[in-house]
């Protein structure tokens, strides 16, 4: 079995609290300027990519290396989702390239490379 090292899992979570924080102030600022679009939007485009985040970053074993990496790519497509309100859609119709970069980093990377990257991200 394998999965992301706690140490990473970690950044990645502070970093994606540090994100639903900053949307949920920016969202309250602009519901107080009159504008309720963001604060309307905040539970599809910040608590559902929180959620489905979550979701992720409580899986501790993978059945391969492939699927951990597809995990850790997902993780950090769902962040930019969240920082990147603007290109969000754009963002989460690009899921299958995170699948087609891991499949290019199994298949194309040198493998010294490849090994020193999984060594930093995967137990």
């Amino acid at each position: 079995m394998h999965g992301m090292k706690l140490s990473v899992v970690s950044k990645m979570v502070i970093i994606a609290a540090i994100l639903f924080v900053w949307r949920g102030y920016l969202a309250i600022a602009d519901f107080i300027d009159g504008d309720q679009t963001s604060f309307l939007a905040f539970p599809l485009s910040v608590v559902l990519p929180v959620m489905v985040f979550s979701f992720l970053a409580t899986r501790r074993t993978i059945s391969s290396q492939e699927g951990a990496l597809m995990q850790f790519g997902a993780m950090v497509q769902i962040l930019l989702i969240i920082a990147l309100p603007r290109f969000a859609l754009y963002l989460a119709l690009g899921f299958p390239v995170v699948f087609l970069a891991v499949e290019l980093f199994e298949t194309r990377l040198p493998n010294s490379l490849r090994t020193t990257i999984k060594s930093r991200l995967i137990i």
